[in-house]
């Protein structure tokens, strides 16, 4: 057997995950959609939200497309996808960076076949290869790829190996002559003139780019060098306005019904295990300004002190083998808060505990009368169910997104502003929960609009 044998074996037995253990119910026979940079898989919420919903947003515009998620996991798989009137199956097609250069899905092996291709584009070598190569087939026989980036890693802030990955499978497509739109996220910043020239090259290439804030707008433009605004650049708001809640089949927040009534107010509080436990490295990586874990004990005795407030506290960032430690383990946190201040607060402060997807969280945020939140797409749950949020916010990606809705002004910054800003921020904005729910409800059904029609005109 020759050493290319194995990059060119026959398409890999398939692992089918136990989301994917039966048919779907309406199978997909139209065009062929592959969307990068999104997960089911992380435990992070955010990220299944933006995933969940791009599909939304591919279905809206071609309700029998297949989707595959594409190097979304490490092995091939299905995700069976529930949704208000059927369930979709949705493939998860690997992308490998890893020892074994002889993986037929292996990045270098792709690259090399992608790039022969581009120098010998004869289509009898295309079905030749294509036949012994799973993952090669998906990429010729996608049209359109569609990449949200995990909502804010169009940048090298989360470090270049990460970027660095991101950059070389968007490069397959781009080599191969397909179409690649960027959904709506945040671009930047960037520490490094590679990064930058890197950044540079993928959008330049892209059919479109939409930014989720207006300066993400900007700093596309000025990357580019554009004085112009081009059709191909717009504003778009974040997809996961379009997400839909899910009652979960089994609810664990114990004691939290019994403690509502008519008179009482329940208020959500997200607690990030990220910052709470000192950020990826320790530090104050995020140049904070408060000390998170005392600003999230203030938080809670200032809503304790108003009468009938009831506290469930959030987790949007649920464990899973992708994670080690606390750092990005939101429940975590959310049960050290608890434990601490429980027994201050008897039968007033909750835990949202158990294992949910992205539906069910947003279905427990729903609950609430008033949102505090430190995970951006927390409080995105939270104010497209016309709920008053305040985003504490660690970065600049909350400011626009929280505009796109009109409420800009709930933002507190912990990067700019002090502990008793913050506070104050989020006792004016509780004061004013009521207005600030009638203004949601006007400004929230044309942003779904909007989503909704994100690939309009498009062919795949």
């Amino acid at each position: 057997m020759s050493m290319i044998e194995p990059m060119l074996s026959e398409e890999p037995r398939q692992t089918v995950s136990n989301e994917a253990a039966s048919e779907p119910d309406t199978p997909s026979r139209g065009p062929q959609v592959c969307l990068l940079g999104a997960s089911f898989d992380t435990g992070n919420l955010g990220v299944s939200a933006l995933a969940e919903s791009s599909v939304r947003c591919i279905l809206a515009r071609w309700s029998d497309a297949q989707v595959i998620l594409l190097a979304s996991s490490r092995e091939e798989g299905c995700h069976r996808l529930k949704l208000a009137d059927r369930t979709v199956a949705i493939r998860k097609v690997p992308i490998r960076f890893c020892r074994n250069v002889f993986l037929s899905h292996h990045y270098g092996v792709l690259f090399f076949l992608v790039l022969m291709l581009r120098v010998f584009p004869f289509d009898g070598l295309k079905r030749y290869l294509a036949r012994r190569n799973a993952t090669l087939k998906v990429l010729l026989d996608s049209r359109l790829f569609v990449d949200i980036t995990g909502g804010d890693s169009f940048s090298d802030i989360y470090g270049m190996g990460r970027f660095v990955q991101s950059f070389l499978i968007r490069m397959l497509p781009l080599i191969l002559g397909k179409d690649l739109i960027l959904f709506p996220q945040t671009y930047g910043p960037f520490k490094r003139a590679l990064s930058r020239s890197m950044a540079r090259y993928v959008l330049r290439r892209s059919r479109r780019i939409y930014s989720r804030d207006q300066a993400g707008l900007d700093f596309v433009k000025e990357l580019l060098g554009l004085i112009d605004s081009q059709d191909r650049i717009a504003f778009a708001p974040d997809v996961a306005f379009l997400l839909e809640p899910r009652r979960p089949a089994a609810l664990d927040v114990e004691g939290l019904d019994a403690a509502r009534d008519g008179a009482s107010t329940t208020v959500g509080l997200n607690v990030s295990g990220l910052i709470y436990y000192g950020g990826y490295r320790g530090g104050n990586e995020f140049g904070l300004r408060v000390a998170y874990k005392e600003l999230v004990d203030a938080i809670v005795e200032r809503l304790m002190q108003k009468e009938g407030v009831r506290i469930v506290l959030v987790p949007h960032v649920i464990p899973s083998d992708v994670y080690e430690g606390n750092v990005e383990n939101d429940l975590a946190a959310c049960l050290d808060v608890h434990g601490r201040l429980s027994v201050r607060y008897p039968g007033r402060l909750f835990v949202a505990r158990g294992t949910y997807d992205q539906g069910e969280v947003k279905y427990i945020i729903g609950m609430c009368d008033f949102f505090v939140g430190t995970r951006m797409h927390s409080c995105i749950a939270a104010l497209s169910q016309h709920i008053p949020a305040v985003g504490v916010a660690y970065s600049k990606k909350f400011k626009g997104v929280f505009q796109t809705v009109g409420v800009e002004n709930l933002v507190a910054d912990m990067r700019s502003s002090q502990a008793d800003e913050i506070l104050a921020t989020i006792e004016t904005a509780f004061a004013s929960r009521e207005s600030i729910a009638r203004r949601l409800r006007e400004t929230v059904p044309e942003v779904r609009r909007k989503v909704s029609r994100l690939l309009e005109g498009l062919d795949a």
